[in-house]
């Protein structure tokens, strides 16, 4: 009878582990994907502010400024249209009436201006 008992309480425990065994791994994979996603949304809302100030730095003509200071540090490359990365996630944006120019760069806060109908992206120091 203690047997039985014995080999019951074994394979309660051996179910629990089981369980515990795939609950860690379960959330190591929602974990992963939840940081994919948050990186998505980082590079898409960059996008959008950059994309943004350009448009306006490029409608209101040669010489003007806009600054665009983001929540989060991203890199830049630019040849006609810009990109945008942090982590593993890019977004792609362009601006309207205007090409873009930068020199691959990265940090949070960026300063568009317009050089005769070109806008160019520069990092500015903190």
């Amino acid at each position: 009878m203690k047997g039985q008992v014995t080999v019951e309480y074994l394979i309660l425990f051996s179910i629990g582990l089981a369980l515990i065994a795939f609950s860690v791994g379960a959330l190591a994979t929602i974990k992963s994907t939840e940081s994919q996603l948050t990186d998505l949304e980082k590079v898409r809302i960059a996008a959008a502010q950059l994309r943004g100030a350009g448009d306006e730095a490029c409608a209101l003509g040669n010489g003007n400024t806009r600054a665009v200071e983001l929540g989060w540090s991203v890199e830049l490359n630019c040849s006609g249209e810009g990109l945008v990365t942090a982590g593993a996630q890019s977004a792609g944006f362009a601006l309207e009436h205007c090409d873009i120019t930068c020199s691959s760069i990265s940090g949070k806060r960026f300063l568009m201006k317009n050089e005769m109908g070109e806008v160019r992206i520069e990092k500015i120091s903190p």
